[in-house]
C-alpha cells in the first residue's frame, strides 16, 4: 500500500497525544524488530540445509515476512492519520453545528421583537399621550385662552403621562427582554419611559438626532420598523440595539406619524446566555481556556463575547480576514489559524435571517483549541463495542474501515507465511527446530501489530460516539431552547394583550361596536405576528364574542368554551402577571388541529389587579413553528440528515406531541 501524498499525521506534530505517540513507536519499533529476525532466518537457512530449494524457500518466506512488515509500517502511519482526520472532521462538524445554532437563537429572538414594537405602537396610551403633549404645545404658543386652559391640560397630561409609563413598565415586566422603552413626541422630546431607575435622567431628553427615531418617522405605516444595529445612544451608558416605529395618530396602522417608539433589547444580556451556552466548562463551572464564542457585526466588529478580556467588544475580531466579512447569508467557513496566542479551530456561520425575517447581518464565530479536537474526553467509557460491530456501524468511516481490513489481510498473511514457516521447519528435521521461534515470534509481532490498532479503533469508536452523543445532546438542548424561548414569549404576548384597552372596554361595554373593534385589534396581532392561527375573546359565560380571523367568525359565534380548559384557568385569574395553558390538543375551534392554547384574564378596567370579565385565548401554530425547529436539530453529514435520525417533543406524560418521523414516533 503506497503511503497517500496528502498525509497528515507527523508523531512530532504538538496536537499528537502522549498515547498515541507511545502507541505508534511501540507497533513500528515492533515492526522493525522482525527485520533482523528475518536476516537471522536467512543465515540459519544456510546453516541448517545444503539443499539450495530448501534455502530459497526459507529466503523467500523471509521476504514476504519483510515486505508485509513494511506494508504494516506504511499503513500504521496512514491509520493514524486517518485516525486524527476522523476526530478533525467530526470535531469541525460538531464546531459548525453549534456556531450555527448560536446565531439561530438569535435571530429568531430578534425576529420577536420586529413584531414587538409594531404592535405596542398602536397602544391606545401612547398615542393619547403623544396627542396631549402635541395640543399643549400648540395652546403654549397661542395667546388668548393659555392660561385658562393650562392648568387642566397640564393635569390631564400629566396623568397621561403617568399612565403611559405605567403601560411601558407593565410591558418591561411582562417581557424582561428590554433594559427601556421610550416613547418621543414629533420634535424627540422622549415622554414616557418604562425604566423607573432612569425616568429622571429620560424624560425631557431629546433624539431627534438619533438615527432610531429619525427613521422611525420615515416608516410608512404600522407594519413597518427600524432597528439600529448596536451602537451609542445617548439613552444609555452602554452600547443598545433599539427597535423602533411610529406612533400614529389615534392607533391607525394607516395614520399619520406623530411620534416614535424605540425599545432597547438586552442584547448584552441575551446573547451572553446564548454565548456561554454549549461551552465545555471545568469543575468550577469556568469555561475551558482557549474557547470563545461571539458575535460580529458586517463591519467584523465584535457586539457581544463569551470572554471580554480576550474578546473584547467594540474591537475588530483578531480572526483570519476572510473570517471577518462573509459575504453570503448563511455562508460559513471552517479554518485553522493562530486566535489570542493559541492554535485554533475557527468556525464562522453568517446569518440568514429566519422565516421573512432577513437579519442584521451578524456573524456568529466559535474558537477552540486545536488540540481540543484530539483530545480523549474524560467521560470516555468502554462501550464494549467489539471490532466486527465497530465495521457495521457508522460511527467508523469508510476509509478507516477499508484500512483496518487491509491491516487484518496483512496480519491474516503474516500468521499464513508463520505456519508455512514452522510447517517447512518441520520438514527440516532437527536442524529446522532453530526456525520456530523465528516464527513464532513473527507471529507474535504481527498478532501485537494488529491488536494494538484494533485497541486504537475501539478508542476511536468509543470518541466518535462521544462526540456524537454530545452532539445530539447539543441538538436535544438546541431544540428545547428553542421552544422553550418561543413558548416564553406567548406567555408575555398574553399577559399583555390580555390588557388592551379594546378588549376589557369590549366586555364592560357589550355593544356590537365595542365586539368589531376588538376584533379588529385581534386581526392586527395575527396580522404582526405569524406564530398565532386564530386569537379570541370569550366573555365570563364563555360565548366567544370576538376573534381575529373574519372567515372564522360566523362559526366561532356560535361557539360556547366554558367546559375547555384554557377558559376555566383563564377565570381563576385576577392578576395581569398571571397566565393559564392549554397543552398540546386537538382544537374543535380550528376543526380539530392541533394547537397550545394560552390565556389571559381580561381584568375590569384594564388594571393590574382586579375582577375578570373575560379570557383572551390565543391558538399557537404548533406544528407549523415546532417542526422546523425540529427538522433544523436533526443531525447530518455533509449537510444531508443521517439515514435514520429522527427528533420529536413528548409531554409530561412521554406522549409524542411533535415528530420528524410519524411512523416511527406517532404523535400521541
Amino acid at each position: 500500500m503506497s503511503e497517500p501524498k496528502d498525509i497528515k499525521f507527523n508523531i512530532y506534530n504538538p496536537i499528537i497525544t502522549y498515547e498515541h505517540r507511545a502507541a505508534y513507536d511501540m507497533i513500528v519499533s515492533h515492526l522493525q524488530e522482525i527485520f533482523p529476525i528475518c536476516n537471522q532466518g536467512k543465515c540459519k537457512a544456510l546453516e541448517v540445509s545444503d539443499d539450495p530449494q530448501k534455502q530459497k524457500q526459507i529466503n523467500d518466506l523471509m521476504e514476504k515476512v519483510e515486505f508485509f512488515s513494511n506494508s504494516l509500517i506504511t499503513i500504521t502511519k496512514v491509520f493514524f492519520d486517518q485516525l486524527y482526520r476522523a476526530k478533525e472532521t467530526s470535531s469541525q462538524s460538531i464546531s459548525q453545528s453549534t456556531a450555527m445554532i448560536k446565531i439561530d437563537m438569535i435571530e429568531r429572538n430578534l425576529l420577536e421583537r420586529t413584531c414587538d414594537v409594531r404592535w405596542w405602537a398602536l397602544e391606545k396610551a401612547f398615542w393619547q399621550c403623544i396627542t396631549l403633549a402635541d395640543d399643549q404645545k400648540k395652546r403654549s404658543k397661542g395667546k388668548a385662552g393659555a392660561k385658562a386652559a393650562s392648568a387642566t391640560s397640564t393635569k390631564a397630561l400629566q396623568e397621561a403621562v403617568e399612565l403611559a409609563c405605567t403601560r411601558l413598565e407593565d410591558i418591561r415586566n411582562s417581557y424582561t427582554l428590554y433594559r427601556d422603552l421610550v416613547i418621543a413626541d414629533i420634535d424627540g422630546t422622549i415622554i414616557a419611559n418604562s425604566n423607573g431607575d432612569r425616568r429622571s435622567e429620560v424624560l425631557g431628553m431629546n433624539v431627534s438626532d438619533e438615527e432610531w427615531f429619525r427613521k422611525a418617522l420615515e416608516t410608512k405605516d404600522g407594519t413597518e420598523y427600524f432597528v439600529q444595529d448596536v451602537s451609542r445612544s445617548k439613552l444609555e451608558d452602554i452600547d443598545s440595539l433599539i427597535y423602533s416605529t411610529a406612533l400614529r395618530a389615534n392607533g391607525d396602522e394607516q395614520g399619520e406619524a406623530i411620534g416614535a417608539m424605540g425599545v432597547l433589547f438586552d442584547f448584552q444580556g441575551e446573547s451572553q446566555i446564548i454565548l456561554n451556552d454549549y461551552l465545555p466548562k471545568d469543575e468550577d463551572g469556568q469555561t475551558l481556556q482557549g474557547w470563545f464564542s461571539f458575535f460580529t457585526n458586517q463591519t467584523g466588529k465584535v457586539i457581544c463575547s463569551s470572554d471580554e478580556s480576550f474578546v473584547p467588544s467594540g474591537e475588530i475580531a483578531d480572526l483570519p480576514r476572510n473570517h471577518r466579512k462573509l459575504s453570503n447569508p448563511g455562508e460559513v467557513i471552517v479554518s485553522t489559524g493562530t486566535v489570542c496566542g493559541n492554535r485554533s479551530l475557527i468556525v464562522s456561520h453568517k446569518s440568514e435571517g429566519f422565516d421573512e425575517y432577513k437579519g442584521l447581518d451578524w456573524t456568529s464565530h466559535l474558537v477552540l483549541p486545536e488540540s481540543a479536537m484530539f483530545e480523549r474526553s474524560l467521560l470516555n467509557e468502554d462501550y464494549g463495542i467489539s471490532p466486527q460491530e465497530l465495521m457495521n456501524s457508522k460511527l467508523i468511516p469508510d476509509t478507516n474501515k477499508q484500512t483496518y481490513r487491509e491491516i487484518q489481510r496483512n496480519k491474516g498473511d503474516i500468521q499464513l507465511i508463520s505456519i508455512n514457516g514452522i510447517i517447512l521447519a518441520t520438514d527440516l528435521g532437527k536442524a529446522g527446530t532453530s526456525f520456530i521461534p523465528i516464527f513464532d515470534q513473527i507471529t507474535t509481532t504481527g498478532n501485537s501489530t494488529t491488536g494494538k490498532m484494533e485497541e486504537l479503533l475501539s478508542e476511536m469508536s468509543s470518541d466518535m460516539l462521544q462526540q456524537n452523543l454530545k452532539a445530539l445532546e447539543n441538538f436535544s438542548k438546541q431544540a428545547i431552547d428553542l421552544i422553550d424561548r418561543n413558548l416564553f414569549e406567548r406567555a408575555a404576548d398574553v399577559r399583555w394583550w390580555s390588557t388592551d384597552h379594546a378588549f376589557w372596554e369590549a366586555l364592560q361595554e357589550g355593544s356590537d361596536e365595542t365586539f368589531e373593534q376588538a376584533a379588529k385589534r385581534l386581526g392586527i396581532i395575527n396580522a404582526s405576528y405569524t406564530m398565532y392561527r386564530d386569537l379570541v375573546i370569550a366573555d365570563s359565560n364563555g360565548r366567544i364574542v370576538a376573534n381575529s380571523k373574519s372567515e372564522n367568525r360566523d362559526k366561532l359565534k356560535r361557539m360556547n368554551v366554558s367546559e375547555q380548559s384554557w377558559f376555566r384557568q383563564g377565570m381563576q385569574i385576577s392578576r395581569s402577571v398571571q397566565f393559564g395553558v392549554q397543552d398540546v390538543c386537538d382544537s374543535e375551534l380550528e376543526n380539530e388541529e392541533t394547537s397550545l392554547i394560552y390565556c389571559g384574564g381580561i381584568l375590569e378596567g384594564g388594571q393590574r389587579e382586579g375582577k375578570v370579565l373575560g379570557v383572551l385565548g390565543i391558538f399557537f401554530d404548533w406544528e407549523t413553528l415546532v417542526c422546523p425547529i425540529l427538522e433544523g436539530c436533526l443531525p447530518r453529514i455533509k449537510g444531508k440528515v443521517v439515514q435514520g435520525g429522527a427528533a420529536f417533543y413528548v409531554n409530561d406524560e412521554r406522549k409524542v406531541i411533535a415528530t420528524t418521523d410519524p411512523e416511527n414516533f406517532k404523535i400521541g
